[in-house]
């Protein structure tokens, strides 16, 4: 679900490097507020006709909403909005990153399994049990967190469909929540069954030494930590109280710019022996009773009163988005795609070679010898919000050879000639096509030459075309030699067969430079 977007900014060198994101509709602020600056603009300008010609018919209800609109627009900085809101985002922001960091990831435990309990049959069978033991005390947290797993394993039977869960340890869950009575979360019994077949595993000579023991026991208490602090922020939230008082400030401080930004046209009085004549408005000389600043020019829109609208607006949406990363705004935590991924690699990262022997004492593993699908199921609800893989930054990203070229001293324009050659990050796919070198021997000085000692090597790997399982023949020459006369031009690969190397060439060449 989050809305990756890092890749439309890979530099800030050019003029207005954020502009290409303000077309970005998932996530952006236009989605966020556009329902509430539309509802503003049309009270806004509901008011605006009623004012110019309901009440311009009743000069009294006329005076009195002009003096409500100025008394609005004159205290409505009593309300310390910036403070308030920005106090209240910068925690939401704080929390929201720490819920991130706060998920647990099997790749620590997986490794250690791997490292510390080794080999075939028993050991294999035991990190992989261990392992969906982790996976699975995730998932019971996430259930208690999150809509999208909630929607996607509703009941313990799912997990059981799934592969998570087998139908004797179903009924030690069942047992354990009957214990409980439901009262409190029972993500911590997975990993404690992990710590058993761990010591057993100690008992039985699997592993090697205590402390090997305690590692592999610490990255289980490790995962305990990361989802009983997860859990915890679902229990304690931000004051309630500091939630309400945000939404009134926002809210209620744009009420008050709907009358005091309004543009008023007060009636015009002029005194005389002691009372106020009415008379046109462009009299000169002339006051109004609404104590209306006369200086404030008439615009049917008010653009500066929209902006404000929208920032502080915006603000509040990303307060009110990033408070629960679990649900199913755009910016929220694409659950789904996490657990995905941590089943499957921890299930790749604990796997060995094929061909073990069976073990009676251990049950057999959901997934046999095989590795999980890609995904796990879903029910047809959690389904219709299931969301595409996330997209890294570079993963579309395209590069020529051109721009790849190495840079050996003052080279000149004509040193390389390399086109129509792509990479892609992503796939590592290569194409290449008319690859010509050019070598002269005006490119470095001798100096340069003698303090040079590497080799230019024009890789093998670099010929190859896609496709072809043939590669072209490799170029290697030593910068410390020279180029002479006769290798000035390298046009082509083949050209190398007719090509021979005389030291008196060079010998020659230097005496003559010297002599220069």
């Amino acid at each position: 679900m989050t809305v990756t977007y890092i890749q439309y900014v890979p530099t800030a060198g050019k003029i207005g490097a954020f502009f290409r994101l303000l077309i970005i509709w998932k996530g952006g602020v236009v989605k966020g507020i556009w329902r509430d600056l539309v509802m503003y603009c049309v009270l806004y300008a509901a008011i605006s006709v009623g004012y110019r010609y309901g009440l311009s018919q009743d000069e009294k209800l006329k005076l009195n909403f002009e003096r409500v609109c100025v008394y609005f627009n004159r205290n409505r900085d009593y309300i310390p909005l910036s403070f308030i809101l920005g106090f209240y985002v910068t925690q939401v922001v704080s929390r929201w990153w720490g819920q991130f960091t706060t998920l647990a990831w099997p790749d620590t435990l997986a490794m250690n399994l791997l490292s510390y309990l080794p080999g075939k049959g028993k050991p294999k069978r035991i990190r992989r049990l261990v392992i969906r033991w982790a996976n699975l005390a995730n998932i019971l947290t996430l259930r208690r967190m999150s809509t999208e797993i909630a929607r996607r394993f509703p009941t313990y039977d799912h997990l059981v469909e799934a592969g998570l869960l087998t139908e004797s340890e179903l009924k030690k869950l069942d047992k354990m929540i009957e214990t409980t009575d439901a009262l409190y979360p029972i993500y911590w019994v997975p990993l404690q069954w992990g710590q058993v077949e761990i010591r057993k595993a100690k008992d039985a000579g699997l592993i090697s030494s205590d402390l090997v023991f305690s590692k592999l026991q610490e990255s289980l208490q490790d995962l305990e930590v990361k989802n009983k602090s997860l859990l915890g922020y679902g229990w304690m939230n931000i004051p309630l109280v500091y939630t309400q008082l945000v939404t009134i400030a926002v809210h209620v401080y744009f009420l008050v710019t709907l009358l005091g930004r309004q543009y008023l046209t007060p009636t015009r009085y002029i005194g005389a022996n002691g009372d106020f004549i009415k008379v046109p408005p462009q009299t000169p000389d002339t006051v109004n009773l609404a104590g209306h600043d006369d200086s404030a020019l008439d615009f049917y829109i008010p653009f500066f009163t929209i902006m404000q609208f929208i920032f502080y607006f915006g603000w509040l949406k990303v307060a009110e988005i990033l408070i629960n990363p679990f649900g199913d705004d755009d910016d929220d935590f694409d659950v789904n795609y996490i657990i995905d991924r941590n089943f499957q690699t921890s299930y790749l990262m604990v796997d060995g070679s094929d061909g073990e022997e069976t073990d009676e004492e251990l049950e057999d593993d959901t997934y046999g010898n095989n590795i999980p699908p890609t995904t796990l199921p879903h029910t047809v609800e959690s389904f219709k919000y299931k969301e595409p893989p996330p997209t890294m930054p570079m993963d579309n990203f395209i590069v020529n050879e051109d721009d790849l070229a190495p840079v050996e001293c003052n080279i000149d324009s004509n040193l390389l000639f390399a086109s129509n050659r792509k990479l892609s990050i992503k796939s590592c796919s290569l194409s290449w096509y008319n690859r010509r070198v050019s070598l002269k021997n005006e490119m470095c000085g001798r100096k340069e030459i003698q303090r040079r000692k590497q080799s230019l090597h024009l890789q093998r790997s670099a010929s190859e075309v896609v496709g072809e399982n043939s590669s072209g023949p490799m170029i290697v020459i030593d910068e410390a030699t020279p180029l002479t006369p006769n290798m000035e031009t390298i046009h082509s690969i083949n050209s190398q067969k007719n090509f021979t190397f005389d030291p008196s060439d060079w010998e020659e060449d230097t005496e003559n430079t010297k002599e220069e």
